[in-house]
């Protein structure tokens, strides 16, 4: 297994659990209080903050494990790895492309910093994670480029 495709099925788990934990406070908040008043950059921040250095600390004890484990066999990445990045990649812009429209309507229809934050928040999270997705289907399927 490359770093690139370790590092992906990293960021498949990582962006959902965050996302999850994050929604799984901020959503009882909102239940119980008008949106206006709801505590949601903190957690926010947090759950981004928590996705960059897991991110970074996985990707660094993964590497770690890996060259332990395979000293004398060096898996390097080729060109597959590059177009299934791009691959990746481009679903997950498609996704963001999208979710950027819908936050767009929802700043013309002048809602409430809440809904346009979290909105943006989880199509991010989603379009990364569908993109991670794609990779990890595209490493074990058949992808031809």
């Amino acid at each position: 297994m490359t770093f690139e495709q370790r590092n992906t099925w990293w960021a498949a788990v990582l962006i959902p659990l965050t996302t999850i934990v994050y929604f799984v406070i901020v959503i009882p908040r909102a239940l119980k209080q008008p949106v206006s008043e709801v505590s949601w950059v903190t957690p926010m921040l947090w759950a981004i903050g928590v996705t960059i250095v897991g991110t970074i600390v996985g990707s660094i004890v993964s590497s770690i494990v890996t060259a332990i484990i395979t000293r004398d066999h060096k898996v390097e990445a080729d060109i597959r790895d590059k177009q299934i990045d791009r691959y990746g990649d481009r679903i997950a812009q498609a996704i963001t492309a999208f979710g950027t429209a819908v936050v767009l309507v929802l700043t013309m229809l002048k809602l409430d910093h809440f809904w346009i934050g979290n909105a943006l928040f989880l199509i991010g999270a989603i379009g990364a994670t569908w993109g991670a997705i794609a990779k990890i289907r595209a490493y074990h399927g058949a992808f031809h480029g």
